[in-house]
């Protein structure tokens, strides 16, 4: 099956299969898009929402800023950010000052994770994760956020495409000993930085921290949510029923053109 077709009836079911939340119980959150292409979110928040982006333009901080109190903002920021790899996502420079600005503007620190996401684990890959790290050293976000690239199929032809060389072997993970050598090493750089604490994203046979846990309804101060049942997304994911998707179309790979994207153009 193509993907796009298969990762549209994946969000089909996954939603099918959710265990029912109450609309004033869930979170909103963007994970099949970025909303700086979708700013038509702010008109359908939840009382609590995680807002992931790789670009924080000038409408999407003002968005931002508006809604400050129900809103955790996930920065991504791989420091791939205008090469082949990520080719329309701003320099990792460019993002620390959107950020700064952003806080200058009165959003939370404390309302901001930084998402390495994904890292590449070649030596180039974990360098650019460490100057991302060494970028936003004390600069009040506390939360560190990291994953490993997911080697599909398509991705790696992408890769191909640009001369880069195979990953994994061909194999779908990088091996569990590698990426735990990666993770102890920015756990040991990111607390210099500032960072006071490390959260693993889906990541098999490790340790992971959902998206949207009991920490996010403590910052937002939505203590009244209880967090149930499984979101079905994929192995090791560990993120409740409480999720909902505010971007409204079908799931495909958005203006950055990422190449490491697990979802095909459309």
């Amino acid at each position: 099956m193509d993907l796009t077709r298969k990762s549209r009836s994946e969000v089909k079911s996954r939603e099918m299969s959710k265990e029912k939340v109450n609309k004033d119980k869930r979170i909103g959150t963007t994970e099949i898009g970025d909303p700086c292409f979708h700013l038509e979110i702010f008109d359908n928040l939840y009382r609590g929402n995680i807002v992931i982006t790789k670009h924080l333009t000038n409408q999407l901080c003002g968005k931002l800023i508006e809604n400050k109190e129900k809103v955790i903002l996930h920065l991504t920021c791989t420091g791939y950010g205008g090469t082949k790899v990520e080719p329309f996502v701003p320099p990792y420079q460019d993002t620390y000052s959107q950020c700064m600005d952003l806080i200058k503007g009165g959003f939370p620190p404390k309302h901001i994770v930084l998402r390495i996401d994904p890292i590449i684990p070649t030596e180039k890959g974990v360098k650019l994760a460490m100057n991302v790290m060494v970028q936003f050293s004390n600069c009040g976000i506390e939360r560190l956020r990291v994953s490993f690239l997911d080697n599909y199929n398509h991705v790696k032809e992408r890769f191909k495409e640009i001369g880069y060389p195979i990953l994994y072997d061909g194999k779908f993970h990088e091996s569990l000993e590698r990426r735990k050598e990666i993770i102890d090493n920015i756990t040991k750089n990111a607390e210099k930085c500032g960072f006071k604490s490390v959260e693993c994203c889906g990541e098999p046979n490790m340790e992971s921290i959902p998206c949207l846990s009991k920490k996010d309804l403590d910052i937002l101060g939505l203590n009244d949510i209880e967090l149930v049942g499984s979101s079905s997304q994929r192995d090791a994911c560990g993120c409740p029923s409480n999720k909902s998707e505010l971007i409204r179309e079908m799931p495909k790979r958005c203006g950055h053109k990422c190449l490491y994207c697990y979802l095909k153009d459309k």
